[in-house]
């Protein structure tokens, strides 16, 4: 159990900068504003390209289990390549905390500023790319919940992207997204009947509200209106739909499926809604059915090859047999031995023969499948894989047994791949792979069948005991990531509830921590960018300070140390020590002129007052504070020009509130640079001090005699958890 203090949230009060700081970023000016985020145009300094950066408000008042699902969503949504969407380029929080994704910036503007009440061609168009980025993003478990006309963007080529899924959430997530006030997200005029009461949403939604944006371009108006949001929401759930003008009601079944206020009556994907907008195209544009534009549907190609194969025998035997029959003479059976030729034109041996194809045309493709099943091909590739072929016999013969089977045994193939990838930690890979087959399960209706109960069993155990892997680890924010995907796989109860207290309870990047009689220490993950420690570990947020040093020295009778400058050409005639460093310095400075061998001295003090084992940090330890939150630019009076060191807490602190990693002393840290025997003849200190210029990308490492003091250099404690 974990033996200190945990520090108040009293640091969220603290005053924020009227612009948020984003470390790499230029912030130029406000783009738009909305009850949960500012967009701003910004400047990435790197590759000096403008992007706009979207910043959750402060007062959005996420609580930290809503804003790690929105940072772990994000991350997927970032992981979304279409033609069709706008990407993300990165995820993150402010150097105040605060939730942020960087977009493209796109100058063209939006679809509520371009009018297609008399470009029906063009609206076709329009909707066939959006249906097609939300065929994508929903096969991938992925909901917009906010499709509108402001979330419609051109880009300079003026192509349409589907932007802003920042409140989009997986589809099986197990709880609706609400504001603080109780309102559920997304823009109410376009809001589907179930989202607006909060309750569970899947693609539908986004269908339903892509139909209120189809109708708002058709008419130039919104298919309900009302000023109270909760009249509107009224309106959506009870009223009809009403009539298009008569020069549009083409679109009128098509406007009434999308519509529909059961989402079990509207389109059941974005794929069916592509099909019913080639409908309207041809009621739009009719032509002779040898001109009609080719449905490119993968699973009705073999179905319409079946119907037309069956015509070819069928019909001419039905229209041209009777007029080339003697009138006065009755049909009679052919005998037994009757010549082929002629039996070739009885009608019911021709659809003997049509059925006899649609059951080849079964059976090839039964086969088919048993052959990428066979070939392990059960999800790709695209177009030509078992679970595709079987819910393609499915959806031609919703009653075909072999074919519920083959998707049975897909299902229960898919469970060994997902476990492998919750076993390897891959969660994006596990999460994507799960939903890919609840998904399937769902569009196959065997959600309650037991291969998909046995996989999702199979996943969610996975899944918990990954997730208490991740607590040992002190990985916060991956074991609630886990969590949240073992929830949607349908973990719940005691386990699952123990294992949400334990992670809720880690500390997380930054918090401040406290053992009795010790310093206040900081919360350092493991992992910060590229680099990866073996373990987390706290670390001290100040250098320690000349008053804690008094202290030691006065309890131990440490004796003082030599002391050099480093620019002084009479080093070994320097007798300055901690006391007298040169300068003049304050209690709440930190101590310098002291040797790494007083260094280590103080930790083993240190850690007998507080029963805990405190040392001096790795080199790769200190480099990975550094690079977990690197120190912002010096700037201000304390950072002027100046001989000696300031007050700890004078300089800017780093994300993770360690003050003074650079520009007031460098560090000792425990590794040696240079050894005779088992005599360290150098040891290296790491960052920069008030003697050194400010800004560097990397943290400067330097190497010294180990048992001189110098002016410039300090040191801080880590202590492992």
């Amino acid at each position: 159990m974990q033996n200190f203090i945990t520090a108040s949230s009293h640091d969220a009060a603290l005053r924020r900068p009227t612009q948020p700081r984003i470390p790499g970023y230029r912030l130029i000016s406000q783009l738009g504003r909305g009850g949960m985020a500012v967009v701003y145009l910004a400047v990435q300094e790197s590759l000096d390209r403008q992007v706009a950066i979207k910043i959750m408000r402060p007062s959005s008042t996420l609580d930290e289990a809503q804003a790690l699902r929105f940072e772990n969503e994000a991350r997927v949504i970032a992981k979304l390549e279409h033609p069709g969407i706008v990407g993300i380029h990165e995820v993150g929080r402010t150097l105040d905390g605060d939730l942020y994704y960087v977009m493209p910036y796109l100058a063209n503007g939006d679809l509520g500023e371009r009018d297609y009440r008399n470009d029906e061609d063009g609206l076709i168009a329009l909707l066939r790319v959006l249906l097609d980025a939300l065929d994508y993003a929903h096969a991938r478990g992925i909901v917009h919940r906010d499709v509108k006309a402001e979330n419609v963007l051109f880009d300079n080529a003026d192509r349409p992207q589907l932007a802003d899924f920042g409140i989009a959430l997986s589809r099986r997530s197990g709880e609706p997204r609400v504001t603080s006030d109780g309102f559920a997200l997304g823009s109410s005029a376009h809001m589907s009947p179930e989202q607006a009461r909060g309750g569970p949403v899947d693609g539908r939604a986004d269908l339903y509200s892509l139909g209120v944006l189809t109708y708002e371009l058709l008419t130039g108006e919104l298919p309900f209106r009302c000023a109270d949001a909760l009249g509107l929401a009224l309106m959506h759930a009870q009223d009809p739909v009403p009539r298009l003008p008569v020069e549009k009601a083409h679109w009128q079944a098509f406007i009434d499926r999308a519509l529909a206020k059961r989402p079990e009556q509207r389109h059941r994907s974005a794929q069916a809604m592509l099909r019913a907008l080639d409908r309207v195209e041809q009621r739009l544009h009719p032509q002779p059915f040898w001109h009609a534009r080719p449905v490119m549907r993968a699973w009705r190609r073999p179905l319409l090859l079946i119907v037309f194969g069956i015509a070819l025998v069928v019909v001419p035997g039905l229209v041209f047999a009777p007029l080339l029959a003697p009138p006065a003479v009755e049909a009679t059976p052919a005998p037994p031995d009757a010549d082929p030729a002629a039996a070739a034109a009885d009608p019911g041996q021709d659809a003997s023969a049509g059925a006899a194809a649609v059951t080849a045309a079964f059976d090839e493709a039964l086969e088919r499948a048993r052959g990428q099943l066979a070939a392990g091909q059960l999800l790709a590739p695209a177009g030509a894989n078992a679970a595709q072929t079987y819910l393609d016999l499915l959806t031609a013969d919703p009653d075909n047994g072999e074919a519920k089977a083959g998707l049975e045994t897909v299902l229960a193939a898919l469970g060994v791949p997902i476990a492998e990838r919750v076993r390897s930690g891959d969660l994006d890979g596990a999460r994507e792979r799960y939903r890919q087959a609840a998904l399937l399960a769902d569009q196959a209706r065997l959600r309650d069948a037991p291969a998909f109960q046995a996989l999702a069993l199979q996943a969610r155990q996975a899944m918990l005991a990954r997730a208490e892997a991740e607590v040992r680890a002190y990985e916060r924010a991956r074991a609630l990531a886990w969590l949240e995907l073992a929830r949607e796989a349908g973990a719940g109860g005691d386990r699952w509830d123990a294992l949400q207290r334990r992670a809720g309870a880690l500390l997380q990047p930054g918090a401040t921590a406290r053992d009795r009689g010790g310093p206040a220490l900081a919360f350092v993950p493991r992992r910060a960018g590229a680099s990866t420690l073996p373990a987390p570990l706290l670390m001290m947020r100040e250098e320690v300070g000349r008053a804690d040093y008094a202290r030691f020295a006065e309890a131990t009778g440490r004796k003082a140390t030599r002391c050099r400058s480093r620019l002084s050409p009479l080093r070994l005639l320097d007798r300055r020590d901690w006391r007298d460093p040169g300068f003049a310095q304050g209690q709440g400075e930190p101590v310098v002129c002291i040797s790494a061998e007083d260094a280590e001295a103080y930790a083993g003090w240190l850690s007998a007052q507080t029963g805990k084992r405190y040392r001096l940090p790795t080199r790769a330890e200190w480099r990975h504070a550094w690079q977990a939150a690197p120190p912002p630019p010096c700037a201000g009076s304390a950072c002027a020009a100046r001989r000696g060191t300031v007050a700890a807490g004078s300089l800017a602190a780093t994300a993770l509130g360690l003050h003074d990693l650079a520009g007031n002393a460098a560090e000792w840290t425990a590794d040696c640079a240079g050894a005779n025997g088992a005599v360290c003849e150098r040891r290296v200190v790491a960052g920069t001090s008030w003697r050194d210029a400010q800004g560097a990308a990397e943290p400067p490492l330097r190497e010294l005699a180990p048992d001189r003091g110098y002016d410039d250099v300090g040191f801080r404690l880590v202590r492992d958890l």
